[in-house]
């Protein structure tokens, strides 16, 4: 149980080091690129859908300045919320992917089928451009995806959260592992 804790505790402050203000080495990249082609794999997708009908969607990019070939791979979140009704894209760099898997496969995963009595818990994992939020209420499990501010134009906090699709879990970690 302590190692447990132990992981909780440096997964938390390794995340932390990632400020919330902060863009990820893709979307830098993209923006720093005059010419560009981003390949995306719709074969491999891990989708969560609300009960209202919004959604988001993790599939591997692999995006390639086409001037110098310079190529960079990496998880494109595309997220639709109705209200406001806004489509928003946010990635999650290799540099994360690492983190993100541990996060999903030894901390998430074993704790889909946890379940308390007046008590709750919840696993919060955070990235430059996203935050993925685990969490059970007794009996109740819940999964809630955050886009972080970085730029005051382009992303203000958007939220998409379900309790119906927690068990799709397992395909988000299929997906994170091919780009790793």
């Amino acid at each position: 149980m302590k190692n447990f804790y132990f992981l909780i505790f440096l997964l938390s402050t390794t995340s932390f080091m990632f400020a919330q203000n902060e863009e990820s080495s893709t979307r830098k990249f993209i923006d720093e690129t005059q010419v560009i082609r981003i390949n995306k794999d719709w074969n491999t997708i891990a989708e969560f859908k609300s009960g209202i009908g919004e959604t988001v969607e993790f599939f591997p990019v692999e995006v390639i300045n086409l001037k110098n070939q310079e190529k960079r791979v990496a998880l494109q979140l595309d997220m639709h919320i109705k209200k406001p009704d806004m489509y928003k894209t946010a990635w999650v760099g290799i540099e994360e992917i690492n983190e993100f898997i541990l996060f999903i496969e030894e901390i998430v995963i074993p704790n889909l089928d946890l379940k308390f009595k007046k008590k709750s818990s919840e696993f919060i994992f955070r990235a430059k451009e996203i935050t993925f939020y685990y969490r059970v209420k007794e009996k109740k499990r819940r999964i809630t995806i955050k886009l972080n501010d970085y730029d005051d134009n382009v992303i203000k906090n958007y939220t998409f959260w379900t309790e119906t699709q927690v068990d799709k879990i397992p395909k988000l970690l299929e997906v994170l592992k091919l780009i790793k």
